[in-house]
């Protein structure tokens, strides 16, 4: 049984100028009084075909923690977008959050992210410099992707890990004909999202 439930996580869809912070509320149950951290990562995928190009966009850790309901907001800087390959910078994308306790991830979930031009003219005919201005980005909140890990809480030793590593371009961009042990959720509604981190 995990001893951290991560109840809620509510994200913004409306479509925001690329370069805007990116602000996220994440609500979680705290079953058990934890004396370690648990630790928190937000990642973007700069390409889907190459993750040299992916970026941490914040980390951090939190604990000791008591029983109870928790609630925190993660706001960060947007990706460096100079960082992305040019000719992937529009199109679809994901971010990625995880969890971890003592270095063994317990909780990840993605959210797919759509980058275009606003202007009528620069979606038409493509500009040939990058003019990030006027690119937004919208990140999909009814379509999150998520996935858990049963850990041993009491036994678990620091860098050993107890699952097997997922590959955050396969979690994402590629659909896969098992489950096998995670539980991954997809949804249509947005105001499904709070039955789907209960479930």
């Amino acid at each position: 049984m995990s001893l951290v439930n991560i109840t809620n996580i509510v994200i913004d869809d409306k479509s925001q100028p690329f370069q805007s912070p990116i602000i996220i509320d994440i609500y979680f149950d705290v079953l058990v009084d934890i004396e370690d951290e648990i630790e928190w990562m937000l990642l973007f995928i700069g390409s889907p075909k190459d993750d040299s190009h992916d970026q941490i966009l914040d980390q951090f850790s939190m604990g000791p923690l008591q029983v109870g309901a928790k609630h925190f907001t993660l706001e960060c800087n947007p990706p460096d977008w100079k960082k992305i390959p040019h000719n992937e910078l529009l199109g679809i994308t994901a971010f990625i959050l995880t969890c971890s306790y003592k270095e063994n991830e317990f909780f990840r979930v993605g959210y797919y992210v759509y980058t275009t031009y606003t202007s009528q003219e620069n979606i038409e005919n493509d500009p040939p410099e990058i003019i990030i201005e006027d690119i937004s980005r919208q990140i999909f909140n009814n379509k999150p992707r998520i996935t858990r890990f049963e850990i041993d809480w009491k036994e678990i030793n620091q860098n050993q890990s107890t699952y097997e590593d997922i590959d955050n371009k396969q979690l994402m961009f590629q659909e896969k004909e098992e489950k096998q042990s995670a539980d991954m959720t997809e949804v249509e509604d947005p105001q499904l999202i709070q039955n789907v981190f209960d479930s």
